[in-house]
């Protein structure tokens, strides 16, 4: 799946919770652990004036695009104004998020680059600070600057569940519970509920998790509406149908699975959403269905690379020119120092170059950092194909209670 945490961060202001607790990507390296692992990167260079290396917008600037631009220009006219500046990062945020595109993190620092520097800054600014870091997966520093906005407020909801997403994400289930008992006294039950029960989901809990789901659904939805509805937006926030989703494919309950995969496409179709159905379609060998939801989609890396991954399933021609173009996506990516997508690297690696033991060693600083069910699938298929039982033991045991039919055949 995408990196969760990318895509996932609490939206500030407004607490939105989209898959929520494991959407904060996380993933601070080590100058010294990458390079081992990606020192004999060379730049690639196209050699063939019709090659197309990348693709720019293939869909017209819509509301939330227009919107921004004029808050862009509001912002340049006065760019000490510190309301015009948040709404900016917020939007900005918003819009990396839906397009998986990191250019409007920069965007959001760049709105926020007036307000002083460290713990000067306001208080507002600082938990900015704190999701971009997030987002950027400088886990470390995101809970650093957490954890000083909550020692002077222990009242800021948003802080809490931002720290209860990364600690998920990093199998630190105590902390992020205890982070997530915060929020009901703030304000947010709802939050606090589904915070919960997802970790329940991922220690040992799973029946009794989709259980308090369905309880939260049923208490939200209004009354006769049905959730899952095709044609008809999710009558519930898309990252509760999201949450129940996981679960039931965790569990082997594919029809909710996919009920709730194609609610949340159609009522918050942004990159996380589709490629969390594209994976669930590409495990039920329908890639025609996954070409179809991602046509278009090309721009966002993790969404071409399950576009490829469908190409591959089905034969297509198209395939040669989606490999080109993730493997130059991948050395800019090295070249800027980027590992946010180490999880979709080590996939690419794995089942489109065929090269289990690369795909095992970025799989493995994936896992050192980011523990989350798709995770310990990556690592656990590259090891299986690299013939690493120790590593397979490993992650057998940090896994301790977590039920998910997937990764049965990879244990055993």
């Amino acid at each position: 799946m995408l990196c969760s945490s990318c895509a996932r961060c609490p939206k500030p202001a407004a607490l939105s919770f989209g898959r929520v607790l494991a959407w904060a990507c996380l993933t601070l390296f080590a100058l010294g652990l990458t390079e081992s692992v990606f020192a004999e990167t060379e730049t690639f260079r196209p050699t063939d004036d019709a090659r197309i290396v990348e693709t720019l917008r293939e869909r017209p600037l819509d509301r939330t695009d227009l919107e921004f631009r004029q808050m862009r220009q509001a912002l340049r006219r006065n760019p000490a104004a510190l309301p015009v500046a948040l709404r900016v990062a917020q939007r900005a945020i918003e819009i990396a998020r839906r397009d998986s595109d990191p250019r409007y993190l920069g965007y959001a620092e760049a709105a926020l680059v007036p307000f002083g520097s460290g713990s000067a800054r306001p208080k507002s600014v600082r938990l900015f600070d704190a999701i971009i870091l997030q987002s950027n997966h400088h886990f470390d520093e995101s809970l650093a600057v957490l954890g000083e906005i909550l020692a002077a407020d222990p009242g800021d909801a948003q802080a809490w569940l931002t720290q209860a997403s990364i600690l998920q994400v990093q199998a630190r289930y105590a902390e992020a519970r205890a982070s997530c008992a915060h929020l009901g006294p703030l304000g947010a039950r709802a939050y606090e509920i589904a915070c919960e029960a997802e970790i329940d989901s991922l220690t040992g809990e799973a029946h009794v998790a989709l259980e308090t789901i369905n309880g939260l659904i049923a208490e939200l939805e209004p009354a006769g509406a049905t959730t899952g509805n095709s044609g008809a937006s999710a009558p519930i926030p898309a990252w509760l149908v999201i949450i129940r989703a996981e679960m039931a494919e965790r569990m082997g309950q594919f029809d909710l699975a996919e009920r709730d995969y194609q609610a949340a496409v159609l009522a918050h179709s942004d990159a996380y959403a589709k490629a969390a159905y594209a994976d669930f379609l590409l495990d039920r060998d329908r890639p025609l269905e996954v070409i179809t939801l991602l046509q278009g989609d090309q721009r966002a890396d993790p969404l071409l690379l399950r576009l490829a991954l469908a190409y591959q399933a089905a034969h297509r021609a198209e395939l040669a020119g989606s490999i080109e173009a993730l493997k130059a996506r991948f050395a800019a990516a090295h070249l800027r120092g980027d590992t946010v997508h180490l999880r979709e690297e080590a996939r690419f690696t794995l089942h489109l170059e065929n090269d289990p033991v690369a795909a095992l060693r970025l799989a493995e600083l994936d896992w050192a950092v980011q523990k989350e069910p798709a995770d310990a699938r990556g690592l656990l298929e590259a090891a299986s194909l690299a013939h690493d039982r120790a590593t397979i033991e490993t992650v057998k045991s940090a896994l301790g209670g977590l039920e998910d039919q997937r990764l049965a055949p990879l244990l055993r």
